[in-house]
């Protein structure tokens, strides 16, 4: 049985920033953009079960603040407005891809100053302005997604990283 990651969060009983920490880390087994339940099971029957604590040695390190999912997305509008827009395009890049980290979305930049996101569900072009513009596009979908699941699951806990609050909060127009 496929299932979409939403759906295996809620199967296992974690957030969806844990299942998609399972992802990169390889603890389950994906069929395209679905996780293969029955041989994710397998797998964990071979003596290994992630659980939902387990985090690599970088995530732990960059990852400080545990904050539930609503008060991570009450953090970030708070900061809205309050942090200086990136000045060159290297501070612009780093901001979309601390932002992506968040939840582990993966990000190229493109020709032309496009930024391309996967979320491992749907996959994202943003093509039609300049750099910074794109970036801000491309953030706010990211917000629109830490929303959403906020409104979900806003009481599951989970790490985040000062890093990628500030880079999912609003800049300061300028």
């Amino acid at each position: 049985m496929l299932m979409s990651k939403a759906a295996y969060a809620k199967h296992r009983g974690v957030s969806r920033q844990t299942v998609y920490d399972w992802i990169a880390r390889g603890d389950v087994v994906m069929s395209g953009t679905k996780i293969d339940v029955e041989a994710t099971e397998r797998q964990r029957q071979g003596g290994y079960d992630p659980g939902p604590e387990v985090t690599t040695t970088e995530q732990r390190e960059s990852r400080t603040l545990e904050m539930t999912w609503g008060e991570f997305w009450i953090a970030i509008q708070t900061g809205d407005n309050k942090t200086p827009p990136p000045a060159t395009n290297e501070e612009i890049q780093q901001r979309v891809r601390l932002a992506a980290g968040e939840l582990n979305w993966s990000v190229e930049f493109l020709e032309d100053d496009g930024i391309y996101l996967d979320d491992g569900d749907s996959e994202h072009y943003v093509v039609r302005y300049d750099l910074k513009t794109n970036a801000g596009v491309a953030i706010g979908l990211i917000r629109q997604e830490l929303c959403h699941s906020a409104g979900l699951c806003p009481d599951d806990m989970a790490e985040w990283s000062q890093e990628g609050l500030t880079a999912l909060s609003k800049w300061a127009e300028g």
